[in-house]
C-alpha cells in the first residue's frame, strides 16, 4: 500500500497574529470588560449617592426654612390669640353698638395702653396692634389711629377670620404709609357666653425681617429659597422686580403651580427663566405660606458629572497600566516561543547546526530541552545523509552499482534498502529500454518505407477521385435544374387548381342563389293565388250589392254604382293576377333551365378539379423525386468530397508517419548512444 504525503498549508506569516496580541485580546479585553462593569456600578453608585445628597440638602434647605418661617409667624398668630380672649377687650367689643365711636368706649384707653406696649416689645417687625369691632364696623390701632367714618370691616382682607372664626395670616399687601411689605395676623374675638362674633384684633407684621432671613439661605453656588403665599404671590425673590408679582405671570413652569395648588410638599422638577431646576416646595405649617428650594439643573449633578470624569479618567489610566503591563508579561512569556520558532526555521531549511539557549523553567523550557535532543539526534544523522546523498549522486551520473558502507540503524534501515531496491530496479529498467531501442529503430525503418508506399497509392486515388467529383457535380447541376423546374409547374398547376375551384364554388353560389329566386317565385304564385281568390270573392260580393241595389230601388242606385266599379275592379284584378302567374310560371321554367345547366357546368368544373388535382400530385411527385435525387445527389457529392479529403489527409498522413518513422529511428539510436552511459551491474 503506497503511503500519500499530505500536503501542509503554510501560514501567511504577512497577517499572522502574535500571541502576545491575543494574550492582550483575550486577557486584556475580560479585565477590561470587568473594569467597565465596575465603572458602570460605581458610577450609578456615585450617582444614586450624588443625587440623593442633594435631593436631601434642597429638601433639608426647605424644611429649615419652612420651620423658621412657622416658628416667626407662630408667635404673631399666638400673640393674636391670647388678645381675642383678653377681657378688656371683649369688654370694649361688647359695649361698643353700632354707630358708637369705638374710641368712646369704656376702658378703651387701658386697651390701647396695652396694644402699645405689645407693639414697643418687637418694634423692629410689629407695625401696628389693632382692635376692629364688628357691630360698628370700625377699628383702632395701638397708635391711636381711628377708623374714619364709613370705614367698611367687609372689605378687609382679615375679615375671613370673624367669616371662618380661625386665626388667619393675610396675604402680604404693601403698606401705605412705610412702603414696606406687610402682613396681617387676626383672630376673632367670640363671646364666650353666646358663641358670637364680636370682632377682631390683629398685628401688621413687617416682612422686611423674614426677606432678609431667605436671602441669607445659600444653597450650592447658585441656588436659593423662594418665599410664595398661599395664591402663588412672590413674597421673596432674588430678582426684586418678581416681588409681589404672581408667579403665573413669571417665567415658571406649570408644575409648580399644580403643586401649591394641591397643598402637598412634593419634590419637583421645574423651569424657570429658561433654566432647568430642581427643587422642593414646603408648606409652612398652617400658616398657608410655601417654601421652594431652588437648585439649578447642572449644579444639581455637577458632583456626578465631576465624579464620572474622575472615574472615567481613573479607569482610562488604569485600562492603559493594564495593559502595558499585560503586553511586558505577554512580551516575556512569548520571548522563548520565538526562540523556539527561529530554531525550528532552521530546521525545517536544513540547518541542523542549532544551539537552543532557553532558561524558562516551565513548559517552554521543557519544550526547549526536547528540541535540543530532537536537534542532537538529527547530527547523528547526518552521516547516513552525506552517503544516502553521494550514492544518488553516483546513480545520476550513471553507476547503477552502488555500494554502502554504514551499517544503518533504525529507520534509516528503510533507505539502505530502498536504494539497493532503486538499483535493481534502474538495472532491470535500463536493461530493457535498451532491448526495446533496438527494436523500436528496426521497426521504425520498415515503418518509414511502408508509410512512403501508402503515401504514393494516396496521391493516386486523390487524383482518381477528382475526376469522379467533377462528374458527379455535373450530374448534381442538372438535377437540380429539374427539380427547379418541377417545383415550378407544380406552383402553377396549383394555381389553376385553385381557379377552377373558385368558379366552382362561384357557381354553387349562382345555383343557390337561382333556388332561392325559384322559392320566392313559388310564394309569389301563392300570394296571386290569394289575389285571385279575393277578386272571386269581391266580384260575388258586387254581384250581391248589385243585387241589393236593385231591390232597393231609386235609393240604392248610388250602391249599385259604386258595386258594378268594384266588380270591374276585381275582374280586372283578376286578370293581372292571371297574367302576373303566367309570367312567373314562365320564369320557374326558365330558372329551372338555368339550374340544370349551372349543375352541368359545376360537374364539369368537378371533373376539371379533379383532373387538374391528379395533375398537381403527378408533378409534386416529380418535383418530391428530383428533391430526392438533388439530395441523394448532394450526399454523392459530399461523400465524394470527404473521400477525397480523407485520401488527402491519407496521403499526408503517410507522408508524416514517414517523416516521423525517419525521426523515430534517429531518436532510437540516439537513445541507445545515452543508454551507453550507464553501467549496468553484471
Amino acid at each position: 500500500m503506497k503511503h500519500q504525503k499530505k500536503e501542509t498549508k503554510e501560514p501567511n506569516l504577512s497577517t499572522k497574529k502574535k500571541i502576545a496580541d491575543e494574550i492582550l485580546q483575550q486577557v486584556g479585553g475580560s479585565v477590561i470588560f470587568v473594569l467597565l462593569l465596575i465603572a458602570a456600578a460605581a458610577i450609578g453608585m456615585v450617582g444614586w449617592l450624588s443625587i440623593t445628597s442633594k435631593k436631601t440638602e434642597l429638601t433639608e434647605e426647605s424644611n429649615a426654612v419652612s420651620n423658621q418661617l412657622t416658628g416667626f409667624l407662630q408667635q404673631y398668630t399666638k400673640n393674636v390669640e391670647q388678645l381675642a380672649v383678653n377681657p378688656e377687650i371683649q369688654f370694649v367689643m361688647e359695649h361698643t353698638a353700632p354707630g358708637d365711636n369705638i374710641a368712646q368706649t369704656a376702658k378703651i384707653d387701658t386697651v390701647i395702653d396695652n396694644l402699645a406696649k405689645i407693639a414697643a416689645t418687637d418694634s423692629e417687625n410689629v407695625l401696628a396692634v389693632w382692635i376692629s369691632d364688628l357691630d360698628a364696623s370700625s377699628f383702632i390701632q395701638s397708635d391711636g389711629l381711628t377708623s374714619e367714618e364709613g370705614w367698611d370691616i367687609t372689605g378687609r382682607g382679615w375679615y375671613r377670620c370673624i367669616e371662618t372664626k380661625q386665626t388667619i395670616l393675610t396675604e402680604p399687601y404693601v403698606d401705605s404709609s412705610t412702603g414696606k411689605l406687610v402682613l396681617s395676623a387676626a383672630a376673632p374675638v367670640i363671646d364666650d357666653a353666646t358663641g358670637t362674633v364680636l370682632g377682631a384684633v390683629g398685628m401688621d407684621i413687617a416682612l422686611d425681617h423674614m426677606t432678609k432671613i431667605m436671602s441669607e439661605y445659600k444653597i450650592g453656588n447658585n441656588g436659593y429659597i423662594l418665599l410664595l403665599s398661599e395664591n402663588g404671590t412672590y413674597l421673596y425673590h432674588p430678582q426684586n422686580d418678581l416681588i409681589q408679582k404672581n408667579m403665573k405671570d413669571s417665567d415658571i413652569s406649570q408644575n409648580v403651580v399644580n403643586a401649591i395648588a394641591s397643598k402637598q410638599d412634593t419634590f419637583l422638577r421645574y423651569q424657570a427663566d429658561g433654566v432647568a431646576k430642581y427643587g422642593f416646595l414646603k408648606r409652612a405649617g398652617n400658616t398657608g405660606y410655601v417654601v421652594l428650594s431652588s437648585l439649578p439643573l447642572t449644579e444639581y449633578y455637577s458632583i456626578l458629572i465631576v465624579m464620572v470624569l474622575a472615574l472615567i479618567v481613573l479607569f482610562a489610566v488604569g485600562i492603559f497600566m493594564i495593559a502595558v503591563r499585560i503586553r511586558k508579561s505577554a512580551a516575556r512569556l512569548t520571548r522563548p516561543i520565538l526562540e523556539l520558532n527561529k530554531t525550528a526555521q532552521q530546521l525545517a531549511a536544513g540547518d541542523l547546526d542549532v544551539e537552543l539557549q532557553i532558561t524558562s523553567e516551565n513548559e517552554i523550557g521543557e519544550l526547549g530541552a526536547s528540541i535540543q535532543k530532537t536537534v542532537n539526534r538529527l547530527k547523528e544523522y547526518i552521516v547516513y545523509i552525506d552517503e544516502t546523498a553521494d550514492v544518488l549522486a553516483q546513480i545520476a551520473n550513471g553507476k547503477l552499482r552502488i555500494e554502502l558502507k554504514n551499517d544503518y540503524a533504525g529507520e534509516f534501515q528503510k533507505i539502505k534498502n530502498a536504494l539497493f531496491h532503486i538499483s535493481d530496479s534502474m538495472n532491470e529498467v535500463m536493461a530493457g529500454i535498451h532491448e526495446s531501442s533496438e527494436r523500436v529503430s528496426i521497426g521504425a525503418t520498415e515503418l518509414a518505407t511502408a508509410s512512403q508506399a501508402l503515401a504514393d497509392g494516396a496521391q493516386t486515388q486523390a487524383s482518381s477521385v477528382e475526376q469522379l467529383t467533377a462528374a458527379t457535380n455535373t450530374v448534381a447541376d442538372q438535377v437540380e435544374n429539374n427539380r427547379t423546374k418541377a417545383d415550378v409547374s407544380a406552383k402553377a398547376t396549383a394555381q389553376a387548381a385553385d381557379m377552377i375551384g373558385q368558379n366552382q364554388e362561384n357557381m354553387k353560389q349562382m345555383m343557390i342563389a337561382m333556388h332561392n329566386i325559384h322559392e320566392t317565385s313559388q310564394k309569389v304564385v301563392s300570394i296571386i293565388q290569394t289575389i285571385e281568390e279575393i277578386a272571386s270573392q269581391t266580384n260575388l260580393l258586387s254581384l250581391n250589392a248589385s243585387i241589393e241595389a236593385a231591390r232597393a230601388g231609386d235609393a240604392g242606385k248610388g250602391f249599385a254604382v259604386v258595386a258594378d266599379e268594384i266588380g270591374k275592379l276585381a275582374l280586372e284584378s283578376s286578370k293581372a293576377a292571371n297574367t302576373t302567374k303566367e309570367l312567373i310560371e314562365i320564369s320557374m321554367e326558365e330558372i329551372n333551365k338555368g339550374n340544370a345547366i349551372a349543375e352541368g357546368a359545376v360537374n364539369s368544373l368537378k371533373e376539371s378539379v379533379s383532373a387538374v388535382g391528379r395533375v398537381n400530385e403527378m408533378i409534386q411527385e416529380t418535383a418530391e423525386n428530383a428533391a430526392t435525387q438533388a439530395e441523394s445527389m448532394e450526399h454523392l457529392r459530399a461523400g465524394i468530397r470527404e473521400i477525397s479529403h480523407g485520401i488527402q489527409d491519407n496521403s499526408a498522413a503517410s507522408q508524416e508517419t514517414s517523416a516521423t518513422s525517419e525521426e523515430l529511428a534517429s531518436q532510437a539510436e540516439r537513445l541507445n548512444q545515452m543508454l551507453q552511459r550507464f553501467e549496468l551491474s553484471k
